[in-house]
């Protein structure tokens, strides 16, 4: 049986940004979960990731025609409100991405971080499972490194939605785990 030591893991967490996070039923599981899962990463001195969009929450226009037409200018005249939630970016974490895309991996670092950091498998939470969590799993694969979703750390806004969206990654892409059996993994 593979030991949890033997290969460097990584936690990321997409996009737990307080303007789509502030009206979510399933929040507070999400951030309790989450917060478990970094605290353990770190206890194990596993890397830990958050992505959003800038640190700062500075609003920046949308240039994607594509993007703007299915989403909307999703991003707040409110910095604040584009912000990761301080729960997340209060805690210890090892790389911050400014994500530009749906998949972590799209104009951004995360690819050389990996290599570097020696990251064999990918351990994927988040707000929307179906979306920025599926790509950067869809993303992560296609780099050779294993994604693995944590169900119950990772939400849509309908249940049904998530579930769905679970077994589809877990179909298509990799595995599907909970954050209690991770934090077992861990031990």
């Amino acid at each position: 049986m593979e030991r949890f030591e033997e290969k460097m893991k990584a936690l990321i967490i997409i996009d737990m940004v307080v303007r789509d996070v502030k009206n979510r039923k399933d929040r507070n599981n999400l951030i309790k979960n989450q917060l478990l899962l970094i605290k353990a990463f770190n206890k194990k001195k596993q890397k830990v990731i958050l992505t959003g969009g800038r640190k700062d929450g500075k609003y920046v226009p949308p240039k994607n025609r594509v993007m703007l037409s299915l989403w909307g200018d999703e991003e707040s005249k409110s910095p604040e409100e584009n912000k990761v939630i301080p729960e997340l970016l209060g805690s210890k974490y090892d790389y911050y991405i400014d994500k530009a895309g749906y998949s972590a991996f799209f104009r951004t670092g995360l690819e050389r971080y990996c290599k570097k950091h020696k990251i064999t498998e990918l351990y994927l939470a988040g707000i929307f499972s179906g979306v920025c969590v599926y790509f950067t799993g869809a993303d992560s694969a296609m780099r050779g490194i294993l994604p693995i979703i944590v169900s119950d750390a990772t939400g849509a806004p309908s249940e049904k939605r998530h579930k769905i969206n679970v077994e589809n990654f877990s179909e298509l892409l990799g595995k599907a785990m909970t954050a209690k059996q991770i934090l077992n993994k861990l031990k």
